[in-house]
Parts: structure tokens; C-alpha cells; sequence
């Protein structure tokens, strides 16, 4: 079959566990992974972030580069150690952007962001067995959910590990919103919220975000979306990390695909 690229409005709902299976054949080589890049930003009062190629959702607003829908076409492979350097060169850049008062400062946080980084189990623990012993006293982990809400036993060899906080990234309110947003499969809606239960459960350091933009949710699904997250924790609802889209190019071309119009 062939490799899911971007979603139009002929796309047939697809498993994103199949998906992240795929992905991981084309980004993963034993111990080593795909990454574009490596380098610091100013987001969380400064970090440095490893750049994954490939995922397992294909959101129609997402701003992440060409390497989600093509992952055999960029990034170089990285083993878990080399990850950790490319890291730690970027901690030591400092911070150049952002408030005047963090220009300067030094960077003690790492991140991993960009497609989605959970996929390769065994070499993102891998990692964080070179991140747990350093000297970074937080490591954040940006994902979809979808590999952590499937695999519990995943979650629960990463809590072991005290520097993480995991950002889980919900795409709906209900599965058809899912559906339409992502291209994946209704029935696949529940596994961020049950990422975010397994993370809960077993006490690893998490937060929820939650692309609620009103040009793409509605005022009601968002409410379906905060009292869904009510019901697993309260002070997941509390502390929801509220996300709108930019105009980035490859969100423009993914929107144009869906024939999605949106007025900046």
C-alpha cells in the first residue's frame, strides 16, 4: 500500500499504529533514528530541541517541515549517544532570542519536538538513559499520544526516568473531528486521552495542549474536549495548553490539500 502523504478529501481513514510502524521502518536502523536538526530556541525559557522526522497523524494544520510526509527524503540517523551530544552542543549556544532578560542565559533544558519522536521505543529510551545521569535537569517530550496511549508498557519503562515531562498533543473533541483533522481512523480518537491516563497512572511528569483554535473547533467540541480531560484529572483541564494555528508554508500546503480555507 502506498505511504500516506497529506490528507485530501478523498483520503480513506487510516490506523495510525500502522502508520507508526511503517514510519519506524523508514526512520529507525537498529539503534539509530532519523533527525533533521538540532538546535536551540526560545520556547520554555530556552531549550534545546532535536528535530524527529516522520509521524503517525497527518494534521492538516500541522507546521512541522516535509519530513512528516516524506521521512525517507530527510534527516540523517543519529544513535542515542550522538543524539545527546548534538543536545548538548545546542544547550551550549546559549539563549539568542526571546526577552531581553533571557538573552545570555545558559540553556539547562532539552526537548524533543518536530514529527513525532516517540516513534523508535527502544532507542527514545536509549536516550534518556544518557539525558537521566547529566547534568539537564529537564527533559520534555513533545508527542501526539498516539504510541503512548497503545502501549502502556512503553509509559511505564520511560517513569523510571525523573527529568521527563511529557506534552501530550490532543487534536479533538469527538472521533469525527479527529478524524477530519488528522486522517486517522475514528476509533483511534481515544489514545491520546489514554496516553494521558497511562502517563498519570504511573506518575510521569505530564501536561495536556490541545489545538482548540476556533477556525478549526468549535466552541462546543472544545467544551466536549475539557470536560473529557476533567474527567481523567482536573488539573489537566486546568492547566490546558491552548494552541492556534500559524501560517507556516508547509501548514498553507497541507491546509490547501484538505481544501481547508482559513483567513489569517
Amino acid at each position: 500500500m502506498e505511504y500516506q502523504r497529506f490528507i485530501t478529501p478523498e483520503t480513506k481513514p487510516f490506523d495510525p499504529l500502522e502508520l507508526a510502524r511503517e514510519t519506524e521502518q523508514i526512520t529507525c536502523q537498529g539503534d539509530k533514528r532519523r533527525y533533521t536538526a538540532f538546535y536551540s530556541v526560545p520556547v520554555y525559557r530556552g531549550i534545546a530541541t532535536g528535530y524527529a522526522v516522520g509521524c503517525c497523524l497527518r494534521c492538516y494544520y500541522c507546521w512541522s517541515d516535509r519530513s512528516r510526509d516524506f521521512p525517507e527524503a530527510y534527516g540523517d540517523f543519529y544513535s542515542p549517544s550522538e543524539v545527546f551530544a548534538a543536545l548538548s552542543k545546542a544547550a551550549g549556544e546559549r539563549i539568542k532570542y526571546g526577552p531581553p532578560a533571557w538573552r545570555g542565559l545558559p540553556i539547562r533544558r532539552l526537548r524533543l519536538s518536530g514529527c513525532e519522536p516517540t516513534i523508535g521505543k527502544e532507542h527514545l529510551l536509549s536516550l534518556m538513559e544518557w539525558v537521566e545521569p547529566s547534568e539537564f535537569p529537564l527533559f520534555i517530550l513533545e508527542t501526539n499520544g498516539i504510541l503512548f496511549g497503545a502501549d502502556r508498557d512503553y509509559v511505564q519503562r520511560l517513569a523510571k526516568f525523573s527529568k521527563l515531562h511529557v506534552r501530550v498533543s490532543l487534536k479533538a473533541g469527538t472521533p469525527e473531528g479527529f478524524t477530519r483533522r488528522t486522517g486517522a481512523m475514528g476509533d483511534s480518537y481515544e489514545l491520546p486521552f489514554k496516553a494521558l491516563e497511562h502517563l498519570l497512572q504511573a506518575r510521569v511528569s505530564c501536561h495536556a495542549a490541545a489545538m482548540t483554535d476556533p477556525r478549526v473547533m468549535m466552541t462546543e467540541e472544545r467544551a466536549m474536549l475539557i470536560r473529557k480531560l476533567q474527567g481523567i484529572n482536573q488539573d489537566l483541564a486546568r492547566n490546558l495548553e491552548e494552541e492556534k494555528i500559524d501560517p507556516y508554508e508547509t501548514t498553507k500546503e497541507r491546509l490547501k490539500a484538505a481544501k481547508v480555507t482559513i483567513k489569517w
